[in-house]
């Protein structure tokens, strides 16, 4: 039966609309860092950074077409409702969003994929000091991984965006792996392809709580960044063990000298 069809079912939509709750907290696990576990910031052999509101602005253009999409099958959310699961896969955010069926979110993530490509994707900016960061991290010797959940053709125009290709050693979509964030499995595959590189060796730079969670399970650093809009203390409590403005302040904490030992 076609989409349009089944889309038609009243008894269907209708339920649904009743239905569409969002949960009261994010499914995050809380994970505190000790202050003795925190390491120099220019320490890490290998950087792993998420993209999406990390190095690229897309926050609140990717809520905004959340909010769109949802409001067309009839589920009216804040956007502070949406912003909680904000670094999450998309499929995660439509799980915790809609008790509806399986068909139905598959249905609605099309549509927010289309209307991100058409309306969102071309409009997109890097965060200030993307390149920079990543120009500095590679003339220390570091490597350099990209590790997002978005699609490939979405990371082809990120990499246009930040114009790094020269810096950046792999890169990680959602196409090649199983699950996204906050599983770890972008962080895990992007550590096996930057080879030798050990868990104990590399830094995961994310602006979500979800990122730390990743980066937690896949025994992996998390640095985070205040870019995604998600409160100082929820990234710390998620298990990041250092926190900054954006990717230009980062960059100025490795210019600055280290503090000598007393």
């Amino acid at each position: 039966m076609p989409v349009a069809r089944r889309m038609r079912r009243r008894g269907w939509m209708n339920a649904a609309r009743k239905s569409a709750q969002p949960e009261t907290r994010p499914p995050v696990v809380r994970h505190l860092a000790s202050r003795s576990s925190v390491a120099p910031v220019e320490s890490a052999r290998a950087y792993i950074f998420d993209v999406e509101g990390t190095l690229v602005d897309t926050v609140l253009p990717s809520l905004n077409c959340w909010c769109q999409t949802l409001v067309e099958f009839g589920f009216t959310f804040r956007t502070a409702d949406l912003h909680r699961y904000s670094g999450m896969d998309g499929k995660e955010v439509l799980a915790r969003l809609l008790p509806q069926s399986a068909e139905l979110k598959d249905f609605i993530l099309s549509k927010y994929n289309w209307r991100f490509r058409t309306e969102v994707l071309p409009t997109v900016r890097a965060v200030p000091g993307a390149r920079d960061l990543l120009a500095t991290l590679k003339r220390r010797g570091a490597k350099i991984a990209l590790a997002s959940n978005c699609h490939p053709d979405e990371l082809v125009q990120y990499r246009a965006c930040l114009g790094v290709d020269e810096f950046v050693d792999v890169y990680v979509s959602g196409d090649d792996v199983r699950r996204g964030k906050p599983h770890p499995d972008v962080i895990t595959t992007a550590l096996k392809r930057l080879g030798g590189t050990q868990p104990s060796d590399a830094v995961f730079v994310g602006d979500t709580p979800y990122d730390a969670e990743a980066a937690r399970q896949a025994r992996v650093r998390s640095f985070g960044v205040l870019s995604g809009h998600f409160p100082r203390a929820d990234l710390v409590s998620a298990g990041c063990s250092a926190i900054f403005l954006d990717p230009k302040s980062m960059n100025q904490a490795l210019a600055a000298p280290a503090p000598e030992a007393a």
